[in-house]
Parts: structure tokens; C-alpha cells; sequence
């Protein structure tokens, strides 16, 4: 049970990640390429850990969840931290989000 949990609250923040990325790309302007461009790159990374976030679901694997489990926890650290340049909610949702996750991951951890 504790492995879904976690790999709900995982793909959970990859979906998140993604959806900011989408709403960065739909948010640059046509005529500023490199905005846009880095928005690109953004959704494709983000794109990339939503897809392995779902086969979490297909590929019951401990040292799979872990190690994504980690990874998305460090983005969302990231995020938080850049966010504080911007607004209050952009830093404490991907601050929150990844305490979250490392709090059911260690949940998971300590009743596997």
C-alpha cells in the first residue's frame, strides 16, 4: 500500500511539473523565441517524468520508486527555490509539495 502512496504522491508532482511547464510554453509570447524555447525544453523533461512516473504503476520495481521518488523531490526543491524570485504560492506549493513526497517516502521506506 505504502508503495502506491508513493508513487501516486510522485506521479502526482511529475503531473504538477508538467502542468507549470505547459502553462510557462502557452505564457511566452510568439515574438520572444527564447522564452519559448526554454519552455520547450522544459515540457519535454517534464513530459519525459510524468511518462516514467506512470510506469511506476506498470513496473512495481522498490529501487525504481526510490531513485524517481528522489528526483522529483529535487525538482520540486528547485522549483521552490526559484520561486522565491517570483510570488509566495511559486515557492511554498513546490517546497510543500516535495516535503510531502520525502515524507511518504520515508514512510514507505521505513515500513518496507
Amino acid at each position: 500500500m505504502f508503495y502506491y502512496l508513493c508513487a501516486a504522491w510522485t506521479t502526482i508532482s511529475a503531473a504538477v511539473s508538467l502542468g507549470f511547464s505547459i502553462q510557462a510554453y502557452t505564457k511566452a509570447k510568439p515574438q520572444y523565441n527564447e522564452a519559448r524555447t526554454n519552455a520547450k525544453y522544459a515540457i519535454s523533461r517534464s513530459f519525459a517524468l510524468f511518462i516514467l512516473s506512470l510506469g511506476l504503476f506498470v513496473f512495481t520495481s522498490e529501487p525504481y520508486l526510490v531513485a524517481l521518488t528522489t528526483i522529483m523531490i529535487l525538482v520540486q526543491l528547485f522549483d521552490g527555490i526559484i520561486g522565491i524570485k517570483i510570488n509566495l504560492l511559486k515557492t511554498l506549493g513546490p517546497l510543500l509539495t516535495a516535503f510531502g513526497n520525502f515524507y511518504v517516502l520515508v514512510v514507505f521506506l521505513l515500513n518496507d
